[in-house]
């Protein structure tokens, strides 16, 4: 990771691809855990829609809401059963 600006797009690609530097030094730069694009979808929804564990708990551990719905009432219980490993991504979020 260089020292270049981590936009929250960034971020939430970082989270939907499983890069847990680039995710925690967005934290690190002040961006929040509940970072979200236009239509409310959080880093980690993507995370949890791609069965990223590392990721999901980084964010959190870094206080993101798991409770969060996105414009369509969605969230990331609901985007970690599109996950192939499911299970252990739906544990994390309680």
């Amino acid at each position: 990771m260089t020292d270049t600006k981590i936009t929250a797009e960034d971020f939430l690609a970082a989270a939907a691809r499983g890069d847990v530097e680039t995710v925690q030094a967005g934290l690190k730069a002040g961006l929040s855990a509940d970072s979200a694009d236009a239509y409310g979808n959080t880093a980690l929804m993507m995370a949890s829609a791609r069965g990223q564990r590392d990721v999901v708990q980084a964010l959190i551990d870094a206080g993101a809401n798991a409770g969060h719905k996105n414009k369509y009432g969605l969230g990331p219980r609901q985007w970690a059963e599109w996950a192939e490993n499911q299970g252990p991504i739906r544990q994390l979020l309680g």
